[in-house]
């Protein structure tokens, strides 16, 4: 912590100097728009010197407060919050530090002719003693009420407080989880539909209830703010009745008057419980129940510029005491004839406190039914969600486990809407999906039998052509010198072309009732050395070479099919090559990890492109005899022991893989 220190306080430091700046940023800016303020009204005054020319200029920047004085006499003010009648006018016309009756600020000043300006930004207001205050009705509690503030959590106000601090970090603790499920889902539209429904129920809820709260809270305070003002404006046309009756005769207002009008005002005040000010026609104060206030400096002797320049002078309007903020009601004072001669000003403490309170008790009594309201969405969001998303989710299930063939997968719901309709429209799909699942069963069955007879048909076909004509030529040469050198030759085509047909009759056998595959531990090099023995013998002579061990290869394959697998493709590759004189076939074995991969390459032509799709179909073939099921009875054998089968081919040959587990004994 100590290292640390330093660099805090430096920070701390730092800011401080920004705040400062930043403050006295704000004062520059202040004089400057002053400055081009003044000069607007060295035009104006210099050309047409009218209200309406005046008035926009003076009032442009808050904060700023321009005087204008003609023969010495102030004929016009934009404020009545700052008090000016010290201020001195000096030599130069620069801005000057001022300590104004009620504030400290600068001024500056400026002489046209008879004209002059005086031009005030105040930076320091300075603060009212509370015995000043002591004998004033309206301003007394305004002190009051900053002992009030003080000691605001202390009284009955503090259960109400606690309530609201609670249901405020309810509220709070709601938009946190909205927001945190919101990331956690990355997004509305990540959710499932019943969290949707349950979400977007809620946040309206919410939403509605909070807008519901914030514009009782503001009606609640308007409606106090406007009882303060219709009674302060009742209490002002009492005054002014009181007045006219004492003044009916009072043709003018002026300060020969003070002394006996302080005396009534003070009476008026006491019988109504406000402080009275009245002012003459030219707006300056000429009594008031309170004359020390203006005695001492706190308040201006001039009215407010918006009441005196106005068309219609009986208002309302919030003004300042230093820096304590009320309530006024202007209204004008007449005498018997309902001449106007002078304005009458009753300020008034609109008590914030009390306002809180007000707002406060209505809370208390608004905020459990808000609760309550909140609470029975929640529970009436899940209810209603879980009822509407069940038979969705009910469809999902289906569809998920829907398997042709399958029964028993139509859904019932009650309800005639939306979903309704979808789940009927699922069971008539489901009814519609098994009808024709099972019609293309059946095409599929006749189709397959269709095509085999066709197969089966035309390999017969093959063979028994030659065998009739060999038979008839047989029978031609019976009893000439030639039949005993043809029968040999004719005897042993027979004897191939019933081969022929054995091979035939055995493939489609072996595909029709393909033994179950039992997968166990097999020394896969031993087997397919075995083969690779057998198949050099072939007719053609094409040699077939191998890669690999003799034996010690362990795999997980069915040990009496896995032979046929090998013997199919190098059937598949040996027919490849019949046309080849240089045909070659190589074969190697070879163990990557947890997999044994056999790869069986030839040098032939490769298998055309349009045809590749379709080279493990059952009774397809490129060649113009054999039965088309090699390939795919090695596929179905290989996958059946969980290994994989494929081919890579181009115009320099083909390579067929195959790739099977290897067993946890290999070496």
């Amino acid at each position: 912590m100590g290292k640390h220190l330093p660099i805090l306080l430096w920070i701390l430091s730092s800011l401080l100097l920004v705040s400062c700046r930043n403050t006295l940023l704000s004062t520059e800016e202040a004089l400057r728009q002053a400055d081009r303020q003044m000069e607007e009204l060295e035009a104006c005054l210099q050309h047409t010197p009218l209200l309406d020319s005046i008035q926009p200029i003076t009032t442009r920047t808050e904060g700023v407060y321009f005087y204008i004085f003609n023969a010495g006499q102030m004929v016009y003010w934009s404020d009545n919050r700052l008090n000016v009648d010290s201020v001195e006018h000096p030599i130069t016309s620069d801005w000057t530090k001022t300590a104004f009756r009620n504030a400290k600020g600068r001024s500056r000043w400026k002489r046209l002719g008879t004209w002059g300006i005086l031009a005030a930004v105040p930076e320091e207001w300075n603060e009212v003693e509370g015995q000043t205050l002591s004998q004033s009705f309206s301003y007394r509690p305004l002190m009051e009420q900053k002992e009030v503030e003080q000691n605001r959590w202390s009284q009955a106000r503090l259960r109400v407080r606690i309530f609201y601090i609670v249901s405020l970090l309810f509220f709070f603790g709601i938009i946190v989880f909205g927001i945190g499920w919101l990331v956690h889902k990355r997004g509305f539209k990540n959710m499932r539909m019943q969290t949707k429904f349950q979400y977007l129920f809620i946040f309206l809820s919410f939403v509605t209830l909070i807008y519901i709260f914030s514009m009782s809270v503001k009606y609640v305070r308007r409606h106090y703010s406007r009882q303060q003002q219709e009674t302060l404006q009742n209490k002002s046309r009492y005054i002014r009745a009181a007045l006219q009756s004492l003044y009916y005769w009072d043709y003018s207002l002026d300060l020969t008057k003070t002394d006996a009008l302080n005396t009534d005002l003070r009476d008026i005040a006491y019988t109504y419980g406000v402080d009275i000010h009245v002012y003459s026609m030219e707006g300056q104060l000429v009594g008031s129940s309170t004359p020390q206030l203006f005695e001492q400096g706190w308040l201006s002797p001039y009215i407010a510029p918006e009441v005196f320049y106005a068309e219609h002078h009986t208002c309302t309007r919030y003004e300042q005491l230093s820096n304590l903020r009320y309530l006024a009601s202007y209204t004008e004072f007449v005498n018997g004839s309902e001449l106007p001669i002078g304005y009458i000003g009753v300020p008034s403490f609109l008590s914030e406190d009390e306002m809180a309170m007000e707002v406060d008790g209505f809370l208390a009594r608004l905020l459990p039914a808000y609760l309550i309201a909140l609470f029975l969405a929640f529970i009436f969001s899940g209810y209603a969600s879980s009822l509407l998303i069940k038979p969705i989710n009910h469809l999902s299930k289906n569809m998920q486990q829907y398997e042709l063939g399958r029964k028993d997968l139509r859904i019932e719901y009650a309800y005639h809407d939306e979903v309704g309709d979808l789940v009927n429209h699922y069971n008539e799909m489901v009814a519609e999906l098994a009808t024709a699942s099972r019609r293309l069963a059946r095409s599929e069955r006749e189709g397959a039998w269709r095509t085999m007879a066709r197969q089966v048909a035309h390999e017969i076909n093959n063979s028994l052509t030659p065998m009739k004509l060999t038979l008839q030529q047989l029978q031609r040469t019976r009893g000439t010198e030639r039949f005993e050198q043809y029968f040999d030759k004719s005897t042993h085509m027979l004897i191939e072309q019933i081969d022929n047909l054995n091979h035939i009759a055995a493939s489609f056998s072996s595909f029709a009732k393909m033994p179950e595959v039992t997968v166990s531990e097999v020394d896969v090099a031993d087997k397919l050395v075995h083969v690779l023995t057998l198949m050099n013998n072939n007719e053609q002579h094409i040699p077939i070479r191998y890669v690999g061990p003799n034996d010690g290869i362990h795999v997980y394959a069915d040990k009496d099919q896995i032979q046929q697998v090998f013997t199919n493709i190098l059937r598949n590759a040996l027919q490849a090559l019949e046309e080849r004189t240089d045909g070659d076939v190589i074969v190697v074995l070879k163990q990557e990890g947890d997999k044994v991969i056999i790869s069986f390459s030839d040098n032939g032509g490769g298998i055309p492109e349009d045809v590749r799709s379709r080279i493990f179909t059952p009774n397809f073939t490129t060649k113009s005899y054999g039965t088309g099921l090699g390939l795919a009875i090695a596929r179905n054998i290989v996958e059946g022991c969980d290994g994989s089968i494929r081919f890579e081919t181009s115009e320099k040959g083909t390579t067929f893989f195959v790739t099977l587990n290897s067993a946890k004994e290999s070496v």
